[in-house]
């Protein structure tokens, strides 16, 4: 349940409630890492009201009037929560704070309302460690505003990229907030295929959805993987939207590699051993940081592969559930069904017309999606918000994850008919903060452990 919090001029040091609110002697008023002394009355003229005084509202730093939650502790009560998404790549420009990304994040902050609470925007040069504040960008009505608060109840990383993430201002910032303030992180670290693998075997659930997967190919590696299946990929361990993938296919005694160049464009070559192959295309290459991956037969639409991308986000009671759905296509002559390598985005519907066969399908996918994200979070033992798997489903009707993403991009929601998923994953992402926040006051030596 959330209450419409309202600020009052007149009067001093006080916050009034519902009388439906049970008060047990509460002294002192929180928001986010701040906590004031103030007097409590309750009023049966308030219904889903919360009415503070100025003074109290300036002391916590409350920015403006909004809708919260209540979570009462032994002598405290917490009005909130206050959640932080923590990012990099700020601008000079009011309007567009974190420069092309800005739309994102107002899509994000702008499903607050549905939720309850307050989300800012944040980086590490906003944070004023002297006075346990955060100078914060707010979406609101009018665009983009600053307000300074108080250090946020829990912390959604979103930093852009792993080169920010691994390093070591962040990596002191992130610990420090954790462990000297307590602060719970959700999603803190991107995803490396290899973890990810090696992880997953070891979750008999999961286990059965893995291809064939191994760490730094060898022309030896890539032979034998060739033999067994026909096709396999080379990925980079900690690549992203398609970058540095190679596709090798032994076919008529020949052997045939797609890859994108540097420039973007889609080759292929070919040649009449794997060793001239390995030569020409990786003696001058480390492959210290790939893994090679068997290749699976997908289904296919007027000849061209297809996988899915499924979104998977914990929702308001902390239970996983998948949040968007959508096939993609891969672009002629691409290795992957990558937006930016010429993939197209289609629905479910578009893909399976037969509700049937779709619904069949869906089912299978969903178990699948929900099975790996439980598997991943307790294998890695770390708290994850949301995450973003490929999935293939091959030609005999099995189901194969082929990544799974901490960041996961928004392309596929391009397409017009998967606004409502969009807003969902956005919305999904907020209330999952609402609950850790709630479980971080009730319950802070769990999230500790």
């Amino acid at each position: 349940m959330t209450y419409s919090l309202m600020i009052q001029e007149k009067e001093e040091n006080t916050i009034y409630l519902p009388s439906t609110i049970s008060l047990s002697g509460q002294t002192m008023a929180a928001f986010g890492s701040v906590s004031t002394p103030c007097r409590f009355v309750s009023s049966p003229l308030l219904d889903q009201q919360i009415i503070v005084t100025k003074d109290v509202a300036r002391r916590l730093y409350i920015p403006f009037a909004a809708d919260v939650h209540l979570v009462l502790d032994n002598d405290t009560i917490h009005l909130g929560p206050l959640v932080g998404i923590f990012t990099a790549g700020f601008t000079k420009s009011p309007l567009r704070p974190v420069g092309k990304r800005s739309f994102f994040f107002a899509k994000l902050l702008s499903q607050e309302k549905k939720v309850g609470g307050f989300a800012f925007l944040f980086g590490a040069h906003h944070i004023h460690w002297e006075t346990g504040t955060v100078t914060g960008y707010f979406y609101t009505e009018s665009g983009w505003v600053q307000r300074e608060v108080p250090l946020p109840t829990v912390i959604y990383n979103r930093l852009p990229n792993r080169r920010i993430e691994n390093s070591e201002t962040f990596q002191t910032i992130k610990e420090t907030l954790k462990n000297q303030y307590g602060i719970p992180w959700f999603n803190e670290n991107f995803f490396n295929k290899w973890e990810v693998y090696c992880l997953l075997k070891e979750h008999p659930h999961s286990r059965p959805y893995l291809p064939d997967t191994s760490l730094h190919p060898t022309v030896e590696t890539v032979q034998r993987f060739l033999e067994r299946y026909g096709e396999a990929y080379l990925k980079p361990t900690n690549g992203s939207l398609g970058f540095g993938i190679y596709h090798l296919v032994k076919k008529n005694g020949q052997y045939e590699c797609r890859f994108r160049d540097e420039h973007g464009y889609n080759r292929m070559r070919i040649f009449p051993t794997l060793s001239s192959l390995w030569q020409h295309l990786f003696s001058h290459q480390k492959l210290d940081h790939y893994i090679i991956q068997q290749g699976i037969r997908l289904i296919e639409v007027n000849g061209r592969k297809v996988d899915f991308r499924i979104h998977t986000n914990k929702n308001e009671q902390g239970a996983w559930q998948v949040s968007a759905v959508a096939a993609k296509i891969a672009g002629k002559r691409s290795v992957t069904t990558h937006m930016n390598n010429g993939g197209i985005v289609k629905t479910m519907e578009e893909i399976f017309p037969d509700a049937s066969v779709r619904q069949r399908i869906l089912k299978r996918l969903h178990d699948a999606a929900l099975t790996l994200s439980r598997g991943l979070e307790e294998q890695m033992g770390i708290t994850i918000g949301e995450i973003g798997f490929d999935i293939g489903l091959d030609q005999k009707q099995n189901i194969w994850m082929f990544e799974a993403n901490s960041k996961p991009g928004r392309s596929i929601f391009k397409h017009p008919k998967l606004k409502q998923d969009d807003e969902r994953t956005a919305m999904l992402s907020l209330a999952y903060a609402v609950y850790l926040s709630k479980k971080t006051i009730a319950e802070p030596e769990a999230l500790l452990q």
